[in-house]
């Protein structure tokens, strides 16, 4: 019998931040890993979109007093109502992110866009965590145990599902590679908030009351409050939750009656409701705000909500486009670009083989393995509750006039981290079932492992031949330039005329006047930069 010895390959450790599931540590590190090889390239991608100017904006705005920046996003609160969005928790987090970024940068000198890796694997990893402490919460309301083989393969499936699916279409407008601390940090804690009440509702179960209740109720409501201040990702929280509580009760064996009768009396309800209430008495003044000076003059696109035939018909498209055959189809002929590189193939390579690796210690189901009771009903219910996370965030998405605009195009855009993960999990429950029913065709069962390793070569080169690509451009040169300069300041007369030119050269990049504004932006931001770092602007033209 397989122990959590041999799936992880030591004896069980003190639990730190995950709850008792080795199993499920290990599968989460692999997810990461894999996540990492499929995407490596795009990693250190260069800035994209507003990110261009964002990144050394919060440097200009205060310098090395980072503290400045409550009182800044408070300033900015009037401006961006009138704009139509009420944003300015997430703002705050943005800019410290950025801020942060540039300051690690040039204290180490790391390029921002080398030290942003360290951002998009951590928020891989935190919204992978999120994903696989759902699935383990249904796990222990249904009394199963991680290291039965039905169990123990979902979470391995789960980690390769992750990594095989994570195709990067279109990298400029891609929540990995496009704010990722703002988006994939979003769907992160949009999903962690169900989970504390998951956590609150089986402690209930256990007949262990919550402690600090009040201190807890003050919590929730500020939590509601804080959530209506954040990027709109952040409201699919309120019905997953709800949802998510109601599963666990099914998942425990309740009753329909029963599970209604159980909910409103459990103190995860009652959590639930005072997040909501909090939510409410911040979103309801300031969207009734943002509603009337919209109906009166235009605002931003992107946090126009508009319900009719337009977002019936963008709809489909949404909840399709993060299926990852989809955007792998769509960009096979990428395939084409790839050279004779041997660093591209020897990471594809890995990252099949690491699939490979993964299933044969978690999927493949050995002589011994502690099978247990087959768990139908809680696997359908992790898939019900993840089909639930890819249909509200591809109807949130499909609401938004931007999105609109588009028509029915597949591309990537700010509810993808959540569509990702979703057809993820959802399609790693199909197939934990399919296992368990080639129990007894080991050949096949190889096969279809095969066909996975496959999988991640296809996305890792199709990522490597995109990536490759747009590496390739001159204005992805001078974004890195810049970057670098600013990080191996060189405050010679020569450095100067390097940095201007860099300058210079985005300047005449620009293909229209709004970037050419947006590059003149970018110019003052590093100089403001440079002389909060080092005391003289980044181009200083009458020296050059």
């Amino acid at each position: 019998m397989k122990t959590t010895e041999t799936l992880t390959g030591g004896p069980p450790r003190r639990r730190i931040f995950l709850p008792n599931s080795p199993v499920m540590r290990w599968s989460i590190q692999m997810s990461v890993v894999l996540s990492a090889l499929v995407t490596l390239p795009a990693l250190v991608a260069r800035p994209w979109a507003d990110e261009r100017f964002m990144l050394y904006m919060p440097e200009s705005l205060v310098g090395s007093r980072p503290w400045q920046l409550v009182g800044q996003v408070i300033d900015e609160i009037p401006a961006y109502l009138d704009s139509g969005v009420f944003r300015p928790v997430s703002r705050f987090f943005i800019y410290l992110e950025h801020w942060a970024v540039v300051r690690f940068g040039a204290a180490t000198g790391i390029p921002p866009n080398v030290v942003m890796l360290g951002v998009k694997v951590a928020m891989i990893f935190l919204l992978v965590t999120m994903a696989m402490l759902t699935i383990d919460q249904y796990r222990r309301a249904a009394g199963g145990k991680e290291t039965e083989v039905h169990w123990r393969r979902l979470y391995g499936l789960v980690a390769v599902l992750v990594g095989i699916s994570l195709v990067l279409y279109n990298p400029a407008t891609h929540p990995l590679t496009l704010f990722p601390g703002l988006y994939l940090g979003t769907a992160a804690l949009t999903l962690a908030i169900p989970v504390w009440f998951g956590r609150s509702w089986l402690r209930y179960r256990a007949g262990k009351p919550l402690r600090n209740m009040w201190i807890r109720v003050g919590f929730a409501v500020i939590v509601g409050a804080l959530m209506a201040s954040m990027i709109e990702l952040i409201y699919l929280a309120i019905p997953l939750g709800l949802v998510h509580l109601l599963l666990l009760s099914f998942a425990s064996g309740d009753s329909w009656r029963a599970v209604w009768l159980d909910l409103f009396h459990s103190e995860a309800f009652l959590l639930w409701a005072l997040v909501t209430t909090g939510f409410l008495v911040v979103f309801i003044p300031t969207r009734t705000a943002i509603n009337q000076y919209c109906a009166e003059l235009s605002c931003y696109r992107g946090a126009d909500l508009s319900v009719g035939a337009d977002a019936v018909a963008a709809w489909p498209a949404r909840l399709g486009a993060s299926f990852f055959p989809v955007p792998q189809w769509t960009q096979v002929h990428l395939l084409k670009r790839i050279k004779a590189t041997p660093e591209f193939l020897l990471a594809a390579g890995a990252a099949a083989g690491l699939v490979l690796y993964v299933i044969r210690r978690t999927v493949v189901e050995n002589e011994g393995d502690e099978r247990g009771r087959r768990p139908r009903l809680p696997m359908l219910l992790i898939g019900m509750y993840f089909g639930a996370v890819v249909l509200l965030a591809s109807a949130l998405s499909a609401v938004s006039g931007a999105v609109q605009d588009k028509g029915v195009e597949i591309s990537p855009w700010r509810e993808t981290g959540f569509s990702w993960i979703g057809w993820a999990v959802v399609i790693a429950v199909a197939l934990t079932a399919l296992y368990d029913y080639l129990r007894d065709y080991p050949a096949v069962a190889m096969t279809l492992s095969v066909l996975l390793a496959g999988l991640a070569l296809v996305t890792s080169i199709v990522n490597q031949a995109d990536m490759q690509s747009v590496n390739k451009r001159t204005d992805t040169r001078l974004y890195n330039q810049a970057g670098l300069f600013v990080v191996h300041f060189d405050d010679t007369p020569a450095g100067n005329t390097q940095r201007c030119l860099v300058i210079d050269d985005l300047r005449a990049f620009a293909p229209n006047e709004s970037e050419l504004s947006k590059m003149n932006l970018i110019g003052e931001f590093l100089d403001d930069t440079a002389s909060s770092l080092y005391g003289v602007v980044y181009c200083d033209s009458e020296s050059s």
